[in-house]
């Protein structure tokens, strides 16, 4: 008999994406409703390996039922937001568009567009959508650890499968710390971070689109924050000039193609002992340590972590360092 996780109706999303990224969702079932709990059918692991990933939520045997024309060969990997799927343009090498519309519609039937990203372009990496199927659907609200954010698709940088990232830069934070969000997009380590930590974080994005989302997405969770947030439009070379040199506790640097390119700001405004969060793009046959030393020479380097699949042969690494 399946397993189901039986969780509330607020976690739900959550859970849903959590499952999600560490490929446990079994697909076939549907989710389904018990009383005031949402049973979640997972795929066959055992109950005490499921325990230890998604410790506090209960593990239950369930009977849900089989999701109608299902295709059985696998899903492509593919972004789900709601009532929008975006799904990247070599999947269509090897597979009708035909065919990837009616997967779609079976595993999500609420779907009412399925956009198919060609590229990331231009200085703010603005995704080029275009809409396979349905509706021309270009703002949604995604959720986050019941934080909520608006998305200008098309518009900003936006991947949902950083929440996670999101979440565990602003769990390391401390309380009291001045932060830096260098290129912060539409506000999701800025306000991950404020809503956990009594905090001061300067946000700062140049995509003046971005910089609007950031200043409504702090709107929509003003209730939920507990640090402050100050949202700014400015090239990042010009912070040095809106902050005082070595005011700052901690940056965090998200641009992943040109981050390196600007460690003489991250060292003129972090603290001596501040932290340097870097993401940087390499591929699986280069050392990234190696790289990230030679460009921080005299910094102590905590270490690097892959924290996003870019693409066949190349990752996303995020590397702590440490201003001495």
């Amino acid at each position: 008999m399946p397993l189901c996780l039986s969780v509330s109706k607020s976690e739900a999303s959550d859970v849903l994406r959590v499952l999600r990224g560490l490929k446990l969702l079994d697909e076939e079932y549907k989710i389904t409703r018990a009383n005031s709990t949402i049973l979640i059918p997972v795929k066959e692991v055992d109950k005490e390996s499921l325990v230890r990933l998604l410790g506090g939520f209960s593990v239950v045997e369930c009977n849900p039922p089989r999701r109608r024309g299902l295709v059985n060969t696998k899903m492509p990997s593919m972004d789900h937001l709601g009532e929008v799927v975006i799904v990247r343009r070599n999947i269509l090498d090897y597979i009708s568009a035909d065919d990837l519309i009616n997967r779609v519609k079976a595993v999500y039937p609420g779907v009412r567009a399925i956009w198919v990203k060609e590229e990331t372009c231009d200085f703010y990496r603005k995704p080029v959508l275009r809409l396979l199927w349905g509706e021309e659907i270009r703002e949604i609200v995604v959720k986050e650890y019941g934080l909520f954010f608006k998305v200008k698709l098309g518009d900003v940088y936006f991947n949902p499968r950083l929440a996670e990232e999101h979440h565990r830069v602003a769990t390391i934070t401390k309380h009291g710390e001045v932060v830096l969000d260098a290129f912060s997009g539409i506000g999701g380590f800025a306000i991950h971070t404020a809503a956990l930590k009594q905090v001061l974080v300067f946000a700062n994005d140049l995509n003046p689109v971005a910089y609007e989302l950031l200043v409504e997405n702090l709107c929509l969770n003003k209730r939920r924050l507990k640090g402050a947030v100050i949202p700014l439009n400015m090239d990042t070379r010009e912070l040095v000039s809106a902050l005082r040199e070595s005011s700052v506790d901690r940056v965090i640097a998200d641009l992943p193609h040109q981050s390196l390119e600007y460690a003489e700001i991250y060292e003129k405004l972090l603290k001596p002992r501040g932290v340097l969060h870097i993401y940087v793009l390499s591929r699986f046959n280069e050392n990234i340590e190696q790289v990230i030393l030679e460009r921080f020479k005299g910094w102590c380097l905590e270490g690097c972590i892959s924290v996003l699949e870019h693409s066949p042969g190349a990752s996303i690494y995020r590397c702590d360092l440490l201003k001495v």
